[in-house]
């Protein structure tokens, strides 16, 4: 798999685009980059769904049940397990994470695109759970970029900043494992929108992508 930017979907060999189909897109990118604010735009320009997380700690205040995460009882979340609710699941600092299978399946079947923003140890997990999955890593113009914006939230301690670098550079070594990296530069948070919506219609008709769903 090999990062490109301006990749083209192939049309069928008698020159008919392919039936649009649901595809499944997977968002990862490193601190800073806006990923958030690239999947608001997203949403409002393509009501792609975003599949919700689930999570057995008690909801923050400010947090909101099915929008941040869909949070449940430690015993209800171990019986969702049991179930096999979940593509994937673990269990962090006591608390446990996963994705319901419904937040693929569903949507899917209604015909709608699903985007999963996640991390790069949650990217490379779902390679090997997902089918017809597009991969795209979000990043900036430069690691540069990316300390100034990282530096300027003032809440970042000095090993705060460098453990965050260093997840950067993990992010940018990955790249090559990805369909497509997608740069969200200062002050063109449209393009970069405007690329993975582009990048949404060009993988719904490409005929040489496997139909999306969990393995």
């Amino acid at each position: 798999m090999a990062g490109a930017r301006g990749r083209r979907a192939r049309g069928r060999a008698d020159g008919v685009s392919a039936e649009p189909r649901p595809l499944i897109v997977v968002l990862h990118g490193p601190s800073g980059v806006g990923k958030d604010s690239v999947i608001a735009e997203l949403r409002k320009r393509t009501g792609i769904h975003r599949a919700t997380s689930s999570n057995s700690r008690p909801m923050r205040d400010g947090e909101a049940q099915g929008v941040d995460y869909h949070f449940f009882r430690r015993e209800e979340f171990e019986r969702k397990i049991e179930a096999d609710d979940f593509i994937e699941y673990a269990n962090v600092y006591g608390d446990y994470k996963g994705l319901e299978r419904r937040e693929i399946d569903e949507p899917l079947a209604e015909g709608k695109d699903v985007l999963i923003r996640t991390d790069l140890q949650g990217a490379r997990t779902l390679r090997g759970l997902l089918r017809g999955a597009v991969f795209v890593l979000l990043t900036a113009e430069s690691r540069e970029a990316l300390r100034a914006r990282l530096t300027a939230r003032a809440s970042e301690s000095d090993e705060s900043l460098a453990r965050r670098l260093a997840e950067v550079d993990a992010e940018l070594a990955d790249a090559p494992n990805n369909h497509y990296v997608v740069e969200n530069r200062e002050g063109a948070l449209d393009d970069a929108v405007e690329e993975l919506a582009g990048i949404i219609e060009r993988e719904r008709v490409n005929p040489d992508r496997e139909p999306a769903g969990v393995r």
